[in-house]
């Protein structure tokens, strides 16, 4: 098993675990236990008080000492989630109420933002960013989900969709010319790949892109995208052969107000007031050749890739959403008396918070695995902790802000309250960045690999 201890700083490759750290025996030692362990007597299990570890077989040596399971975070990035709260509470929430009233995010708090470094927290340092691990910019997420949503999706999916299309596969130019101004909040970046006819399945684009020269035009048209009128760059998937499915679409760089491209209506949503989503629209919108990431073809597989690093932070904000009511239900079930007792001396009540609180804390596990696997090699299982994370921490979240609504009564569902706006905020979870029923299938499919390879070595 791997056992992981989780480092908060600079990364010398950004593909060397962006700051996770495997701590693997040699082979050759794994092999010669699993040799001792085969012939061993079993004695029982021994467990050494303070070791942290298991030893099942008593004369077996200890091979793992020198990766003891913890679950607690490593001090700096305790520290980091500390510095982070802090942020958020003195500086974010007293403008939720603002926020929800007027639809627009105050600059004081947007200059916080970018003081915190919070449009960049996985972005390398390299390129202007902090150059955090996944586990490190969740942990900011989940911080900043306890404040108006508005913030998260100015920076949080600035980080993930905005920022990883030119990260993974950008030109060494391109990433330096854009990569610092996002990492910044100088530059909001847009994921443009949702159209009226592809959701789901994201494959089927319409917005076609045809070679002319030089260049690569565009046409067609984007729908729900995410922050479009604040973007100053956009990432645009599109088919250069509708025949070839998902093999034949390409992603392209474009700049706002590239003559072409047009930021049409914006869509009203049932929550997140300050966040806009909007429609695109693309009439022979001339862009430099040079402006396609990746290659021809290759725009699908990574806007999957993006997707996955979208989803382990979603179900990291799911994480700090549930957090803040939980957090709101204590604070109510104490202060409230109803016959003759306050409302946590009520078993009823104690069973909904105890529920809460366990649901809560196996979502953050599974979360915090999806952080980890993410920075791994293995992209099977950061594409299935990904779906993973988002199904249940979105599941959980929705059922704890109905669960606290219930807890505070008439209140809970008056705006005077902040949970009505939480439980609206976080329904969309389910939804975006690949519904609840995409990422069981994304699970399933990976159940029936796992299965066919296992019979297959039988």
């Amino acid at each position: 098993m791997h056992v992981f201890a989780a480092r908060f700083g600079s990364m010398a490759r950004r593909h060397d675990l962006a700051g996770i750290e495997l701590l693997d025996a040699p082979t050759h030692e794994i092999e010669r236990q699993r040799h001792i362990l085969h012939q061993a007597p079993y004695h029982g299990t021994n467990l050494t008080p303070g070791s942290g570890h298991f030893n099942y077989f008593s004369n077996i040596p200890r091979i793992l000492d020198h990766r003891p399971m913890n679950f607690a975070l490593p001090p700096d990035l305790a520290r980091w989630q500390e510095r982070v709260r802090a942020f958020v509470t003195a500086e974010l929430q007293p403008h939720d109420a603002e926020i929800e009233e007027t639809g627009r995010v105050p600059e004081i708090a947007m200059a916080g933002l970018r003081r915190m470094g919070l449009f960049g927290t996985n972005t390398p340092q390299a390129y202007g960013g902090l150059g955090l691990s996944m586990l490190g910019s969740c942990l900011a997420i989940e911080e900043i989900a306890k404040a108006h949503t508005a913030f998260y999706y100015l920076s949080g999916v600035n980080v993930h969709i905005g920022s990883k299309p030119i990260e993974f596969s950008g030109t060494e130019e391109q990433k330096r010319r854009w990569l610092p101004e996002l990492a910044s909040g100088r530059v909001i970046g847009a994921f443009a790949l949702t159209e009226q006819g592809a959701g789901s399945d994201a494959a089927r684009l319409a917005t076609t892109a045809r070679r002319d020269g030089d260049h690569y035009v565009l046409n067609g048209s984007k729908l729900y995208i995410t922050n479009a009128p604040e973007a100053g760059l956009f990432t645009v998937f599109a088919t250069l052969d509708p025949l070839l499915g998902s093999r034949g679409i390409g992603a392209f760089l474009v700049e706002a107000g590239t003559r072409g491209l047009t930021v049409g209506r914006t869509i009203e949503m049932a929550a997140g007031r300050g966040s806009h989503h909007s429609e695109l629209l693309f009439n022979e919108c001339r862009i430099p050749a040079a402006n396609l990431l990746a290659g021809e073809g290759e725009g699908f597989a990574l806007a999957m890739r993006c997707l996955d690093a979208g989803r382990t932070h979603w179900g990291a904000y799911c994480v700090g959403a549930a957090q803040r009511l939980l957090d709101l239900a204590i604070a109510r079930a104490s202060s409230r008396e109803a016959f003759g007792q306050r409302l946590r001396e009520h078993q009823g009540i104690e069973w909904m918070l105890a529920d809460m609180a366990a649901a809560l804390h196996a979502a953050r596990l599974v979360a915090y695995e999806a952080a980890w696997r993410y920075d791994g090699e293995d992209a099977a299982a950061r594409t299935r902790a990904a779906a993973l994370s988002k199904l249940i921490c979105a599941d959980m979240v929705q059922k704890i802000a109905d669960t606290t609504l219930q807890i505070f009564g008439g209140s809970g569902y008056s705006r005077e309250q902040p949970i009505e706006r939480i439980w609206r905020e976080t329904r969309v979870v389910r939804i975006l960045d690949g519904t609840s029923e995409m990422m069981r299938r994304i699970v399933a499919r990976d159940l029936y690999r796992t299965a066919d390879r296992r019979n297959t070595s039988v």
